[in-house]
């Protein structure tokens, strides 16, 4: 009976390792990250432009293999659309006047 038991935990644990295997590839920016254009993490020393956000988020994005597609400006913030290839796989919004990106899909 043990035997049973055990083999029947090890197939649903073995089943269950590609469920956690595959973290979120598809996202740019999952976890958010900072404008390198700003000294310290969350910080600028004064708001970013929205044309300079956007050549910051182009920039920072061509970096990784990534292509910036439509720009949308909402006060302080501005949001951007991420394609890789042909391929939709982001959404993000950028605080011009901290520096921090995060993901929004």
């Amino acid at each position: 009976m043990a035997k049973v038991i055990f083999f029947a935990i090890a197939i649903i644990v073995f089943l269950s390792i590609p469920l956690f295997a595959y973290a979120e590839e598809n996202s740019g920016t999952p976890y958010g990250d900072y404008c390198k254009d700003c000294t310290i993490y969350g910080t600028c020393k004064e708001i970013i432009s929205p044309k300079g956000a956007m050549m910051a988020l182009d920039r920072y994005y061509r970096e990784k293999g990534y292509r910036v597609g439509a720009f949308y400006h909402k006060g302080r913030f501005v949001e951007a659309v991420i394609f890789k290839d042909s391929r939709q796989v982001d959404v993000v919004l950028f605080d011009r006047k901290t520096g921090r990106l995060r993901s929004i899909y």
